[in-house]
């Protein structure tokens, strides 16, 4: 969820609209479990900027200077961003999460 909603509606909207709600949850269980949980929601809204094109600001910066280079003859479109972004966002995610759990 986090991952999805951070890409779509951008990091800040997506802590403020889950941070409190995720950091109870997790307080209701233990200290620990809570400040793992804002880890977490640290770690994957951070990392879903790379998903897609949409999911930062940076990368459509990028994109719109690659269109305007025709002589480098590359044209980076959403769904060849996706290729990589998918791929490599959900494998820097996984890590991400081994790291910080127990």
């Amino acid at each position: 969820v986090i991952l999805v909603l951070s890409n779509l509606a951008s990091n800040v909207p997506t802590v403020l609209l889950l941070g409190g709600r995720i950091a109870a949850a997790a307080a209701a269980i233990s200290a620990s479990k809570e400040k793992k949980a804002w880890l977490i929601l640290a770690w994957v809204s951070t990392v879903a900027g790379n998903l897609s094109l949409l999911g930062s600001a940076a990368n459509l910066i990028v994109c719109e200077q690659a269109r305007r280079a025709p002589h480098l003859g590359y044209n980076l479109t959403f769904w060849r961003h996706l290729k990589f972004g998918v791929p490599s966002t959900v494998i820097v995610t996984a890590i991400g999460l081994i790291l910080i759990r127990d």
